[in-house]
């Protein structure tokens, strides 16, 4: 599924990389993982507990794993469709560009 990125340069490859490791889908299912796990195990550790507090339903075990499952997926939509190589390199050379047209006009960017 990967697209063919042998036609960018060096520079661009290293941006293409880049902006795919901070892409906000592995950031979330991360979070998501993290606190499914965190969640499951407290479910766990108070098994006996948490009907009693909730009417019968274990329910740190089951949004702990529903959590798992969410960060999981956004993990998944991540690597079935990341980011085109392409968005990134047009996206960066249309920020160049502005920054250049900025600075010919005597304006300082962000």
């Amino acid at each position: 599924m990967r697209e063919d990125t042998t036609k960018l340069t060096e520079e661009q490859a290293a941006l293409v990389r880049s902006t795919r490791r901070l892409d906000l889908r592995r950031i979330l299912g991360g979070l998501f993982v993290l606190y499914g796990v965190i969640t499951t195990i407290v479910g766990i550790v108070h098994w006996d507990t948490d009907p009693q507090k909730t009417g019968g339903i274990h329910i740190n075990l089951w949004v702990g794993l529903a959590l798992l499952a969410g960060g999981l997926l956004f993990f998944l939509w991540d690597r079935l469709n990341p980011v085109p190589a392409a968005d990134i390199v047009g996206q960066a050379e249309a920020e160049a560009e502005a920054e250049q047209r900025a600075a010919g006009e005597g304006r300082e960017t962000a």
